[in-house]
């Protein structure tokens, strides 16, 4: 199941979208970030400095994200 992810502030001017699906949820949120890097490269200079919240909660990179989650990049 497809993760949806959000993207506020510079992570939405850096990834050039609003929101997308990552077909497959990765593991952690460590990985995600690695995964979201790859898609939109511009989005890494600016990653390491954003906090990720999946299912409305922040999130550590060693949390899990289960499938269907909704991640918040901020």
């Amino acid at each position: 199941m497809p993760i949806s992810v959000l993207y506020f502030a510079v992570a939405r001017e850096a990834s050039g979208t609003d929101s997308e699906s990552v077909a497959a949820a990765p593991a952690t949120v460590g990985a995600l970030r690695s995964v979201l890097a790859e898609l939109h490269p511009a989005l890494a200079r600016v990653l390491p400095r954003c906090r990720l919240a999946v299912n409305q909660q922040f999130a550590g990179d060693d949390d899990p994200v289960p499938e269907g989650a909704e991640v918040a990049v901020i």
